[in-house]
């Protein structure tokens, strides 16, 4: 069975809730640096089938500008790295 996950991108208004509610959303005590590298780490770790969706994306582009950018690639580049990992923006 796939787990899934659903983050709300709409939150994001700094850095720090950004990485705050991606860990909640992934519950994972692994997911330690609040970084793109820690959450890189965290998601290519992942072993059992995993599916994220990120909702409201385009939120977390106005508050977060060029961050939003690189988080996206963070995660699609995770998932491209990990089988049994899914990305979906929504």
């Amino acid at each position: 069975m796939q787990k899934k996950i659903l983050i709300d991108a709409s939150s994001f208004m700094d850095v720090k809730e950004t990485h705050a509610a991606i860990k909640a959303a992934i519950g994972s005590e692994d997911y330690v640096g609040s970084n793109l590298d820690a959450l890189h780490d965290v998601l290519t770790g992942i072993g059992r089938r995993t599916r994220i969706t990120v909702v409201n994306y385009r939120k977390a582009e106005e508050y977060l500008g060029e961050y939003a950018e690189k988080l996206a690639f963070v995660l699609a580049v995770s998932a491209s790295s990990n089988p049994f990992l899914s990305v979906v923006f929504e």
